[in-house]
């Protein structure tokens, strides 16, 4: 039986190890710096339709590696789900030639997929660097207000408000559940006001696709 501490202790020292090898920073980690890692590692990036269940799906094939992913997932989570699948590259790349592992079936394989979910999350953003980040802070009792002034002045990563509150709720600074029903992203615009890029006078100055 596999012992699971030990597995998702191995995988974020896989994390840490690519970390190292890419010489990534985690303030300059973005879409683009993992684009390049795809070029490197010569994984096509397919972007398409996907279900709603799905960000993205790893597929290996006689030498030939692809990674699918949904086509309207924003910034962050889309880092968040290529990320993920680099794991499934790194550690799962056997496994998924051999037939004996399928991508995106967390039913099936909980402890890849978690475990790909551990590896994204030490990738991006590894935990140490996180906390020293929450410790800059210094916010005893958080508040949905205080996690939206951290991801907005403290955060070094590229992650979205359900990766910090997760975080948060592993070191059990907030209670789980907690902020249900909180939308971050609209607090956020209530705090510091709408972002340009997504005020209509600047979508209107894009051209069209057609």
């Amino acid at each position: 039986m596999i012992n699971k501490t030990a597995y998702y202790a191995s995988i974020r020292e896989l994390a840490r190890k690519k970390r190292a090898e890419y010489s990534i920073q985690t303030n300059a980690f973005g879409i683009r710096e993992i684009r390049a890692i795809y070029r490197r590692e010569h994984i096509t990036i397919d972007i398409r339709t996907l279900p709603s269940c799905l960000k993205a799906i790893y597929l290996a094939q006689e030498g030939d590696v692809c990674v699918a992913i949904r086509k309207d997932l924003p910034g962050e989570p889309k880092l968040f789900a290529l990320a993920h699948e680099l794991k499934h590259h790194w550690a799962d790349q056997e496994l998924i030639q051999a037939g004996l592992f399928r991508c995106g079936d967390y039913n099936a394989n909980e402890l890849e997929e978690k475990g790909a979910e551990v590896f994204a999350a030490e990738f991006i953003y590894p935990e140490e660097e996180f906390f020293e980040d929450v410790g800059a802070c210094n916010s005893p009792e958080w508040k949905p207000q205080d996690i939206v002034r951290f991801k907005k002045f403290h955060c070094r990563g590229k992650v979205s408000y359900t990766f910090i509150r997760k975080r948060l709720e592993l070191r059990g600074l907030v209670q789980r559940d907690q902020f249900a029903g909180v939308k971050f992203q609209k607090l956020e615009e209530e705090m510091y006001g709408v972002p340009f890029y997504r005020q209509s006078w600047f979508r209107q100055r894009r051209p069209s696709s057609s």
